[in-house]
């Protein structure tokens, strides 16, 4: 996959647009037309519609309503809104879950999850694929004829609320998959390592998902490949969909889905299904009353920015199709406090910065009924003007100025890169020996990206990776790789042959990609990329004193897992442990390899440890600025603006700085910039007012072959 083929997995638009999600379903007809009305006078476009709506196209099974929408459809044109449908399948009304039992999602006990939520259905009934399929296609018939749909949403947020799958089919399915991947039980048996405790199976009826055992403990091989099923089960269902639609299609609407989840290997997904991805962005999760206590300070809805990252890895342009517009939250569980003036703003602006040039706005109006009657939209209950609203306007005014800047299609702006791929995402799931050190360090290396405000990308894996798709980053970060296979290993060698440098920390490459610890020199086949045999390997206990590592006579700390070292093959020591009874033995160790270097740090990387090997290794913050507060972040969008005569390239840059505080806060200039909301030239410095966000722009000329 070569990396300009990306191209091809990018939502595709003149300029930056704003839509909203609508239920008119929801509401009483007589509203739909002021409701197009006010969303016109707000900058609002386009509209997304039907997620939830099966009952209104099949209210009972084989009588159809397929036109149920007409007439908000034609209000919508006459009003000049585009439309995103979405095929209901995330719902299936009671009908049908009382006829057809067997659509029903199950719990690892075989429990079926009744109707009464949502996304209570499996992605392996056949009779779910059945009579879904047969209302997806009568509605793309109906709806597909509409000038104003652009496009089609798959389902709603796949594997959201549940991920894991036990129904009577999924164990029937699951069978199937591993034995066309696995050919026969011998070869079963012997990648899942069922030898141990007696497992070893005699029948292919045998094979179950995972399933209550004592303690709750299953084979590890197997819940990798459980994930690896679920993955395939979910594209599947979703491929069925899309297939039911294309041949319906105009050749200008697009098919996607909204993400990000567990267990679904979206860089497949999105080549073999989708035209790129969709993202739900909800910053407000970070104030709730049940947040993940490590975003502390200004990282709250900051962190946001890392899932972002990880939609540009699957769609380097891509849409928001749920963005927060007010406070969150169930009558249950996840309630969060009213944005404050400008937040819906930032976090608008936050979602552009990396790669949004749609974002549409979770939802018009707040419902009154239901599990959602906190999850606030523009428009309180009352359905009066508010500051939400009037922000709206201005968060319009500016996407106006980012379009005719010509911000639309250009790509964020990283030099380097984390690299991450599903098979350690998922074993680490269940692997608390380096799950839980990966998150660590993944959350120091984001930490001291932004902080250091050097703009990062995450790099996920595919099968057909090249080295060739990696030459864009100067370096690689590859945090706690356990599964390292032969093959990766030679992809960063030849990257590293071409000048680039990869930095791994402690426990990788000690198992195969069945998860299964050979008999080989630790760290596998890493050893020869860094000059690097691991002698001896610890987790720190909370008895063990807090570990460093001395490098050219500073300390850094070295947490959570250490990896003790000895050089070979050409590995250089840089830095050696202290403390512990391995005091004074290799912590870091480096090698030359081609024009690159390959790094092995023997420990995980919390934020002063990576904010180390940035400054060492002198990895580039953002061009033109001189002093970032550690409060903003500064992220850099780039596209060719024009190609000269000589075949020089007119680079356009924006750069966004980000102020994530109640605090005014100034960033100094070492260039002059063009403030693209005031069209003001910047020199100096610029000042950001609470929770402000300002775009500078800027061109610069790269000569060929540069």
């Amino acid at each position: 996959m070569k990396r300009e083929h990306l191209k091809n997995r990018c939502l595709d638009l003149e300029q930056v647009t704003l839509g909203v999600c609508y239920y008119p379903e929801h509401w009483d007809s007589g509203l739909w037309a002021d409701d197009l009305k006010r969303m016109k006078e707000h900058g609002i476009e386009v509209v997304r519609i039907a997620e939830f709506a099966w009952n209104k196209f099949e209210p009972r099974e084989g009588e159809f309503t397929i036109g149920w929408f007409d007439p908000f459809m034609e209000l919508a044109e006459e009003a000049g809104i585009k439309v995103i449908f979405c095929t209901p399948t995330a719902t299936p009304p009671a009908w049908l879950t009382e006829k057809y039992p067997e659509v029903l999602n199950a719990d690892a006990d075989g429990h079926p999850y009744h109707h009464g939520m949502r996304r209570h259905y499996n992605y392996t009934s056949s009779k779910y694929w059945e009579l879904s399929r047969r209302l997806i296609q009568k509605l793309a018939v109906h709806y597909c004829g509409y000038s104003n749909v652009i496009g089609w949403q798959l389902d709603n947020e796949i594997n959201c609320e549940i991920c894991e799958f036990y129904a009577p089919s999924d164990h029937k399915a699951f069978r199937q998959y591993v034995k066309e991947k696995y050919k026969t039980l011998d070869q079963f048996n012997e990648k899942m390592g069922t030898v141990f405790w007696n497992q070893t199976y005699s029948d292919w009826d045998e094979i179950f998902l995972r399933r209550h055992t004592p303690g709750n403990l299953n084979n590890p091989h197997m819940q990798l490949e459980g994930k690896r099923f679920i993955s395939h089960a979910a594209i599947s269902f979703l491929k069925m969909q899309a297939d039911t639609i294309r041949p319906y299609l105009r050749g200008d609407q697009f098919i996607t889905t909204n993400g990000i989840f567990p267990n679904l290997d979206y860089q497949k997904l999105v080549p073999d299904v989708l035209d790129f991805i969709t993202y739900d962005n909800y910053p407000n999760f970070s104030f709730s009353m049940d947040a993940n206590p490590r975003r502390e300070g200004n990282m709250r809805d900051r962190n946001s920015s890392f899932n972002l990252a990880r939609v540009r890895s699957i769609s380097p342009v891509f849409g928001i199709m749920e963005q927060q517009s007010g406070p969150g939250g169930w009558n249950m569980r996840m309630n969060q406090p009213m944005p404050k003036p400008g937040q819906m703003r930032l976090w608008t602006m936050q979602a552009i910065a990396h790669g949004a040039d749609y974002v549409g706005y979770f939802r018009w109006r707040t419902c009154g009924v239901g599990t959602e009657i906190y999850w606030h939209g523009l428009n309180d209950y009352s359905n009066e003007p508010n500051r939400r609203l009037e922000e709206l306007k201005q968060i319009h005014e500016d996407t106006q100025k980012l379009s005719k800047a010509g911000l639309a299609g250009a790509r964020y702006a990283a030099e380097y890169a984390i690299l991450r791929d599903y098979d350690n995402d998922w074993d680490g799931a269940e692997d608390k020996m380096y799950g839980p050190l990966e998150e660590k360090s993944l959350d120091g290396w984001f930490r001291a990206f932004q902080k250091e405000h050097v703009p990062f990308d995450f790099f996920y894996w595919r099968d057909d990776t090249e080295a060739e798709d990696l030459k864009a980053y100067r370096a690689l970060i590859y945090p706690h790789p356990a599964i390292l296979t032969q093959h990766r290993a030679q992809v960063l060698q030849e990257y590293m042959e071409a000048g680039g440098t990869v930095i791994f920390g402690s426990r990788t490459g000690y198992k195969d990609e069945y998860g299964r610890c050979p008999m080989r020199p630790m760290p596998g086949f890493a050893k020869e990329l860094c000059g690097v045999r691991v002698t001896d390997y610890t987790l720190l206990g909370p008895d063990d004193d807090p570990e460093y590592a001395i490098w050219d006579g500073e300390e850094i700390p070295a947490p959570w897992f250490n990896d003790i070292l000895e050089p070979e093959d050409g590995g250089e020591v840089l830095a050696v442990f202290c403390g512990n009874y391995y005091d004074g033995q290799p912590a870091l160790i480096r090698k030359n390899t081609g024009k690159g270097w390959g790094y092995y740090f023997g420990g995980g990387f919390d934020e002063h440890t990576a904010r180390t090997f940035i400054r060492k290794l002198n990895m580039k913050a953002v061009e033109g600025l001189a002093d970032v507060p550690e409060d903003v972040e500064a992220a850099v969008r780039e596209k060719t603006v024009m190609i000269k005569e000589d075949g020089t390239e007119v680079i356009g840059r924006y750069v966004f700085l980000l102020n994530y505080t109640k605090k005014e806060q100034t960033v100094t200039l070492t260039a002059p910039f063009t403030n693209v909301f005031t069209n003001e030239c910047v020199e100096g410095s610029v000042e950001l007012p609470p929770y402000g966000a300002v775009c500078l722009v800027h061109t610069l000329s790269v000569g060929c072959g540069e």
